[in-house]
């Protein structure tokens, strides 16, 4: 106010907003921006602009790790493949940006060799021009309809699951009779039933049954909770994680089993898992065991099944919501080597979300109560171990996609990537993913029984596109591999298991090696 009049407020708000839009946005470079990749402060680039996601990470229902394996890098690959365009449009604007996403790198040291700079400089092209390509078939896809749900095509395998659920009850009761074969086969149904049940579980966890998250989310408490015993919300936070940073010794929760399993031998220099937030040390057990994992590895996945029901009910326990506040951190020390990194906190659902999780689970153990009250001990013990021996073949499915191939450090290849053409350490999105998964190569009379499992390369590259249509995908994908001589792994289901047997057999020999040296 001044002598005389005042101050039209109005006109200066318009005057600062004109300002604040005629501003140069601030301009960050990629090294910059990998320095904020902590949960007190989280940065990720999408679409060219920069976004400050630390407030959003509690609330991502993927989880905070997905996000934060993506953290303080380019993710843009990443949140197209996984979320809808409406989802990010939606979202996104929510998310408070912070600047620009620039060209820039930094500068390198006068010691650094001319054709390594060269080098690095041919890899940055090729990667925006594979990139280019992917997001044109993406758009391509989109606008044909190939991401539209087809819940209609799911009859055959409901029924498929009915008739095993219901034959294979009916043989587990008959054997009463004192027949074994009948327990045996019974038992053996069921858990291909679990195995079929997945398949439509991990459809409803990518939102491509429906292809409403929302629906597809309650439709997990009956596929995953109800029927399998796998809570939903679990399954997201590592199935997500998974596909963020596939074979990121760091930051895929799906390779990291120490010190019973170990598949990369880099996996042994006192792992740090960021989805389980722990070190995982090569210890004395596993230098005993691990040497003989090729040979045991198939009992083990027998009974791995036990490990995602333990899973699951802790999953509900951290994520409780009624106490606890939601995305705490935690500092770990190493003690041995002083090293300190970030064990990152649950999310907390909404109360009524968490308990159609744990209402839908406890159904799973009721269910399963009343069907071995009507066994004796004896025939119990064969029928949940026989159904979980034969269920842990969905186990091996997913796990020989990946177990053969290559592996990095952190993110999708971003970091210390093995087998990147051009003798680089850095891959883009697109091209990590078809030198981390392999397809199992089979007759499309076989599709039902690998559930699309065996098209994961075409998974990986568009997850929400529904399994039905993954085999049509084949041909446009390997197009732009072939265009970039970036190599496509195809065997059989044997070879794929006789490449992962050799995997683990060949770091087992380096562990032997170590613990002798």
């Amino acid at each position: 106010m001044g002598k005389g009049g005042c101050v039209n407020v109005s006109a200066i708000k318009l005057t600062a907003r004109k300002s604040a839009a005629n501003e140069k946005p601030r301009e960050i470079t990629p090294s910059f921006l990998a320095t904020k990749n902590s949960i007190g402060e989280c940065w990720i680039a999408y679409d060219g602009d920069v976004y400050d996601v630390t407030r959003w990470l509690p609330m991502h229902p993927g989880g905070i790790r997905a996000i934060m394996s993506a953290g303080g890098q380019d993710a843009t690959s990443v949140m197209k493949s996984l979320h809808t365009p409406y989802t990010l449009k939606n979202y996104m604007k929510r998310v408070r940006k912070v600047g620009i996403l620039s060209d820039k790198t930094a500068d390198a040291p006068k010691s650094a060799q001319a054709d390594e700079l060269v080098k690095k400089r041919k890899n940055k092209l090729r990667s925006d021009a594979i990139l280019k390509d992917f997001n044109a078939l993406s758009d391509k896809l989109l606008n044909d309809g190939w991401y539209d749900a087809t819940p209609l095509q799911y009859w055959a395998a409901i029924i498929r699951a009915l008739l095993l659920l219901v034959v294979g009850v009916f043989l587990i009761l008959l054997s009463r009779t004192g027949s074994t074969i009948s327990l045996l086969i019974g038992s053996i149904m069921i858990g291909i039933f679990f195995e079929n049940i997945a398949f439509m579980g991990h459809d409803a966890g990518h939102g491509s049954i429906s292809g409403d998250i929302h629906i597809d989310a309650w439709l997990g408490f009956i596929l995953g909770n109800f029927l399998t015993g796998i809570d939903i919300g679990w399954w997201k936070s590592t199935h997500y994680a998974h596909h963020s940073a596939t074979n990121a010794i760091h930051d895929d929760p799906d390779i990291q089993h120490m010190p019973l399993l170990c598949f990369e031998e880099r996996m042994t220099d006192n792992l740090w898992s960021a989805y389980h937030g722990k070190f995982m040390p090569l210890d004395a057990l596993g230098k005993l065991i691990i040497p003989y994992q090729n040979w045991y590895f198939y009992p083990v996945m027998g009974v791995a099944r036990f490990n995602l029901y333990i899973q699951s009910v802790l999953y509900l326990i951290d994520t409780r919501p009624f106490f606890n506040r939601s995305g705490t951190v935690e500092k770990i020390i190493d003690e041995s080597t002083g090293q300190v990194k970030e064990k990152y906190g649950w999310p907390k659902p909404k109360a009524n979300f968490w308990m159609g999780q744990v209402i839908s689970l406890m159904g799973f153990y009721y269910v399963w109560y009343c069907l071995i009250s009507c066994l004796d001990i004896k025939s119990t013990v064969i029928c949940i171990f026989a159904s979980h021996m034969a269920a842990g073949l969905l186990h091996v499915q997913i796990l020989i996609s990946h177990t053969a191939m290559n592996y990095c450090s952190s993110g999708a290849g971003s970091f210390e990537a093995d087998g990147v053409p051009e003798g680089t350490d850095e891959a883009g999105y697109y091209e990590w993913q078809a030198l981390s998964t392999m397809d199992v190569s089979c007759p499309p009379w076989m599709d039902w029984a690998h559930g699309g499992l065996n098209f994961q390369l075409e998974h990986h590259l568009f997850p929400r596109i529904p399994r039905w249509k993954l085999r049509s995908l084949m041909p446009l994908v390997d197009e732009i591999f072939n265009k970039y001589d970036i190599p496509v792994v195809r065997v059989p289901f044997i070879e794929a298991n006789r490449m992962m047997l050799a995997q683990m057999a060949d770091v087992g020999a380096a562990i032997v090696k170590m613990k002798y040296s």
